[in-house]
């Protein structure tokens, strides 16, 4: 008999359980993007007057592929792989859009690291100051 009234003692605490666990996920869950839904943080605020590099190395970039140096992409520490910013060189004025398809900088006081050819597009010799916004946002 004590085992039959241990029995229905579990039964209503898993229900409660169950209650609970409904409770909870059944709560509207307030994230603007997905990428703070699945990061579960706010994403960087954007950069003004930022220092960035280039880099050219022939390997192989975070995602498992080989590197294009000469295709236009760029480097970013947190930022999900396929993001695209709008950089604009504050030396010359000139914007492009740039998909993050790496990490990096690893050099401290750099926001971004550009491929050769995202580099040769905004004018960009080795170092240069920028301004960093994800496209949509500029």
């Amino acid at each position: 008999m004590a085992g039959h009234r241990h029995g229905e003692d579990n039964g209503v605490s898993k229900l409660r359980l169950a209650a609970l666990a409904l409770a909870l996920t059944s709560s509207p869950v307030y994230a603007d993007t997905f990428q703070e839904m699945w990061m579960g943080r706010v994403a960087r605020p954007p950069a003004d007057n930022e220092e960035a590099s280039v880099y050219w190395e022939d390997t192989w970039d975070a995602r498992g592929k080989h590197f294009k140096a000469n295709e236009v992409s760029c480097a970013h520490r947190t930022e999900a792989f396929g993001t695209i910013f709008v950089v604009t060189n504050l030396d010359n004025g000139k914007t492009i859009k740039c998909p993050v398809q790496d990490r990096g900088p690893y050099a401290r006081g750099r926001v971004l690291d550009f491929s050769l050819g995202a580099a040769r597009q905004i004018g960009c010799d080795g170092l240069c100051r920028v301004t960093v916004r994800r496209a949509g946002y500029e």
